[in-house]
């Protein structure tokens, strides 16, 4: 196999989560031709002149399709390609969720959130890419439903939209007792098929 171009985002939790699954030398072997996919994808990617967009594509989005489509293509992982994928994504979301479990331990994590969570959201996922409706954000909740989503929008094009599911996954796999100060609610999400992503936070009073 060619030497990549562009390094593959995520390639080591990728490979930590598939050699459990597949053992070190098949794992290799997989990380290598996604690797090997994510850069013909890159090259042939949309370039987005907002920044926040690029960005979720580049780093998180097309990795996601090159590991789907690598084990895809791979006769030996064809028929587990969906669950693979969940374990992969299940090691992206534990290193992410280990980089925000410090702070989350303190009690000022809820009131960090309520007077950061909508400038970053909005910087984050802007408006070209997603609609969010915020709904609340008090002392004792931060509500918002997001009615459209770039991810679901950009795996629809691709033609992968089953792995939108997955990438709400995630989300569940970071925040979901998380802190003992703020309890993750969402029932609704776009990728499983419902009308909005419903992202609520609920203080938990001491």
């Amino acid at each position: 196999m060619t030497q990549p171009l562009v390094k593959l985002p995520m390639a080591e939790a990728f490979e930590r989560a598939l050699d459990s699954e597949l053992g070190r030398s098949k794992a290799s072997e997989v990380i290598e031709s996604a690797a090997d996919r994510y850069d013909d994808l890159y090259a042939e990617r949309k370039r987005y002149d907002n920044r926040a967009l690029a960005k979720h594509l580049e780093e998180s989005i097309l990795p996601g399709i090159a590991l789907y489509q690598a084990l895809l293509a791979d006769p030996d992982t064809q028929q587990r390609s969906m669950d693979l994928v969940e374990v992969a994504f299940g090691e992206w979301a534990a290193s992410r969720r280990k980089a925000l479990e410090p702070l989350a331990r303190h009690s000022i994590f809820y009131w960090l959130m309520r007077f950061t969570t909508r400038p970053v959201t909005s910087r984050s996922y802007p408006e070209e890419g997603w609609e969010i409706e915020w709904l609340e954000v008090s002392g004792q909740q931060i509500a918002y439903n997001i009615n459209r989503c770039f991810y679901l929008d950009v795996l629809l094009e691709y033609g992968v939209p089953e792995l939108t599911a997955q990438y709400c996954r995630v989300d569940d796999l970071i925040y979901e007792g998380l802190s003992p100060h703020a309890v993750w609610d969402r029932k609704k999400a776009l990728g499983r098929g419902d009308d909005c992503c419903d992202f609520r936070f609920e203080r938990v009073r001491e």
